[in-house]
């Protein structure tokens, strides 16, 4: 046996073309392996690496340093490492601490446009996917809420409250009625011809109610609250708050998501009703002057207009429209990358695509209601 390298803390012998590695004590925190790079470097075939871990008292950083160089010295020289009386804590922590080393992928330009088009369905596939996987995460976190439930969930839930509801207010309140006043502007023009300006009411009380109403306040709240819950968790993510989380044995989805999901998803009825109210009061004061009745007249012809059913058509669709704009916006956040260019990429597909699946939400809707008859 031949040896090689001998301190207080590890003896290095080759065996017959086997390396004998024997830790000893605590490795002492001013060493971190440097002095042990001769044998890396060994001109003789070594067929095996035995490393004992039997004597050693307690894990140091310097440990984990030489055995990760080990490791990467058998990895290039194809040479098998036996580990003996390792703490089950050493491979964990490897796990943990391993840092990807995947090269960027390079950027090859096709002027071809069938590979183009095969291109953007394969990633437009890619991320359906991954949404419907993250959609499935969040229903499988609300049938274990009620058993993992933090202390601290109504603590958590309650900001996003407000974030989504009052804070909403203001822009919701403007866009609502702006919207009345176009839409009754545009219809009163056209209905005086034929002497029945007094439908306006009708128009606009309907619209606001099944669509219009719901329908702008998701894309609202998608440009809004969407962005912001992808940047708030893109930054946590960049920051490597996720991973913090992660090591505490924090579920994430219920954290972090299920509080903003909940929350848009119960805040968004009550706005759409606030939008229904504002955008037919716009549509009303943009639709009196140039009509032949009184305020009493058009409110009651409003009420005549609409039904529960409408309203309620409304109130589900804002609801969905919740679930939806606050689901694609954690997801594009947790999925994010760990740069600024990543954050600014999830915020703006949290949008994009949030708009996006609210139009798609509303046309399954209107597809439905009107094999329904409603």
């Amino acid at each position: 046996m031949q040896e090689i390298f001998k301190s207080e803390y590890v003896h290095i012998a080759l065996d017959h073309r086997m390396l004998r590695i024997q830790c000893i004590g605590t490795w002492p925190l001013s060493k971190s392996g440097e002095d042990l790079e001769r044998f890396f470097s060994l001109r003789g075939k070594i067929e095996k690496i035995i490393v004992d871990a039997s004597k050693l008292q307690q894990i140091t950083s310097p440990f984990l340093v030489f055995l990760k160089k080990l490791q990467r010295f058998a990895e290039g020289k194809s040479v098998p490492i036996e580990m003996q009386s390792i703490p089950e804590s050493v491979p964990k922590i490897f796990k943990l601490a391993q840092v990807s080393e995947t090269k960027p992928p390079k950027i090859i330009l096709h002027n071809n446009f069938i590979y183009r088009i095969g291109a953007l369905t394969l990633e437009l596939c890619s991320d359906l996917k991954r949404n419907f996987q993250f959609f499935l995460s969040i229903v499988v976190s609300l049938f274990r809420l009620p058993w993992q439930c933090p202390k601290s969930f109504k603590a958590e839930i309650l900001p996003f409250f407000q974030q989504t509801g009052v804070d909403a207010l203001p822009i919701v309140s403007l866009i609502s009625v702006l919207v009345g006043l176009i839409m009754a502007f545009v219809s009163v023009v056209q209905l005086e011809r034929f002497g029945a300006s007094i439908y306006v009411a009708d128009l606009v009380g309907l619209a606001m109610t099944r669509e219009m109403g719901c329908l702008m306040t998701g894309v609202i709240m998608a440009g809004r609250t969407g962005a912001a819950f992808a940047a708030s968790i893109g930054s946590m993510q960049a920051n490597e708050e996720l991973d913090a989380l992660q090591t505490f044995g924090i579920d994430k989805m219920i954290y972090l998501v299920l509080p903003r999901v909940f929350a848009l998803a119960l805040m968004m009825p009550l706005l759409c009703i606030f939008a229904d109210l504002i955008g037919i009061i716009g549509g009303m004061i943009s639709s009196l002057p140039f009509m032949k009745c009184t305020i009493t007249q058009y409110v009651h012809q409003t009420k005549q207009a609409i039904g529960m059913t409408d309203i309620f058509i409304g109130l589900l669709k804002s609801f969905c429209f919740g679930i939806v704009v606050a689901g694609i916006g954690c997801c594009k956040g947790i999925r994010c990358g760990r740069n600024a260019a990543a954050v600014g990429n999830a915020t703006t597909a949290a949008v994009v695509q949030g708009i996006t699946w609210i139009i798609i939400v509303d046309a399954i809707f209107a597809v439905i209601c009107t094999a329904m008859g409603i």
